[in-house]
């Protein structure tokens, strides 16, 4: 009885130490180092909802190697996982290397692991994810156990919410910020470009005269088709400011997504084929029309894919699914490239911002401007080594 109530004096104080704290990563490594710690355990996972996609996110790990860490989302609906997600229940599985619905069975045997409890990360409205904790050996974990990890988990819930709140409100004031910014750099610098479009357009006629008078095949002729290309990416960035300093607004009609998908994927059909890429589309026959501006959700369409597609140099699968999903429409665009690190997701949105050679750093930019103005939600998920998903939720 009495290393009962030790265990549960200690479990006061990890509450107290994960609530201490705003940094949502710091946080949610707490949790799991402390349940790992508190249930005598090898592994612990935390798995976050994401509500657009219909996964379970693995967010944090304690004790587990690289192997576990690139592991997939979890869909909820057909996991072990997603059962505590839809139950609201505890989940125990004495031997998860025997378990047939266990999907990593193999991987359980490399990495070690046997028991599995797992408890809901329940606030006082909601599911908000899973947390998980392995043992190496079997073990029949008594009720006692069931509820300290249902506490802990319960306790945590609330900490991420808080730390998810803070989160989003500080980056709810970034966003104004940069929005404030930009507004007085499109005023300052629209102008701008629009004085520049004139001589470089000027530029460009004299350059194509001159290299019609010179041998293609001479070292003037060679400089001069150099001259052009960078004249030629120079127009297409002082066309992607101005598009991103002054944007249209959006003229709106009913379209179906599929269609518009339809037209944007046959457009980069020769460029997938060129790089060894294939294309797998995955949506119903009869989705519901949305509100949208058709050419400007088309450019959306147009830079995810491209971006999809270079993220893959060696080739690889590209997979597109539309989907309705609590009153909106659902787009993911999933390449198998290699993934995005931390530092680079945390600035993909910044205008300039860009990873590749010759990029202008707009599209992303411009693109997410496009669904926000169409009331929608752009999101990118990646990480190092497993490729990328873009999400693109429009309001139906």
């Amino acid at each position: 009885m009495t290393a009962l109530q030790d265990r549960f004096e200690a479990l006061f104080s990890i509450s107290t130490e994960i609530s201490s704290t705003l940094e949502l990563e710091e946080v949610l490594q707490r949790v799991v180092a402390h349940a790992c710690r508190l249930m005598e355990a090898r592994v612990a996972s935390l798995l976050l909802i994401d509500k657009e996609a219909g996964t379970l996110r693995p967010a944090a790990t304690y004790g587990a190697s690289v192997d576990y860490l690139a592991l997939p989302d979890r869909e909820i609906d057909d996991s072990l996982t997603g059962e505590v997600v839809k139950t609201g229940l505890p989940l125990y599985i004495p031997d998860v290397r025997e378990e047939t619905r266990f999907r990593v069975a193999d991987l359980a045997r490399r990495e070690g692991l046997c028991t599995l409890l797992a408890v809901p990360l329940r606030t006082k409205t909601d599911v908000i994810g899973v947390l998980n904790v392995y043992t190496g050996e079997p073990r029949c974990f008594e009720e006692s156990d069931v509820r300290l990890l249902t506490l802990l988990a319960t306790q945590s819930a609330i900490a991420i919410e808080n730390a998810t709140l803070h989160r989003d409100e500080m980056e709810a004031r970034e966003r104004l910020r940069q929005s404030e910014k930009l507004a007085a750099l499109g005023k300052l610098s629209a102008g701008l470009a629009h004085e520049l479009r004139n001589p470089l357009n000027t530029m460009s006629m004299l350059i194509y005269a001159m290299a019609r008078e010179l041998p293609a095949d001479g070292p003037l002729g060679a400089d001069l088709q150099i001259v052009q290309g960078e004249l030629r990416r120079m127009s297409l960035l002082i066309e992607q400011f101005l598009e991103f300093a002054r944007p249209r607004p959006p003229h709106f009609q009913r379209e179906r997504l599929e269609e518009i998908m339809e037209e944007t994927l046959l457009l980069l059909g020769p460029e997938a084929r060129s790089r060894g890429i294939m294309i797998y589309k995955e949506w119903d026959k009869n989705l519901p029309r949305v509100w949208v501006d058709g050419t400007q959700i088309k450019q959306v369409f147009l830079n995810l894919l491209l971006n999809a597609l270079q993220a893959m140099p060696n080739g690889g699968k590209l997979t597109v699914r539309l989907r309705e999903s609590g009153g909106s429409l659902l787009t993911a665009i999933t390449d198998e490239g290699e993934g995005i690190g931390p530092e680079a997701r945390a600035n993909l949105f910044q205008p300039f911002f860009t990873t590749k050679q010759g990029g202008t750093g707009l599209g992303l930019s411009i693109s997410q401007r496009i669904i926000e103005g169409h009331n929608g939600r752009l999101r990118l998920f990646s990480r190092p080594g497993t490729g990328t998903t873009a999400i693109v939720r429009l309001p139906l």
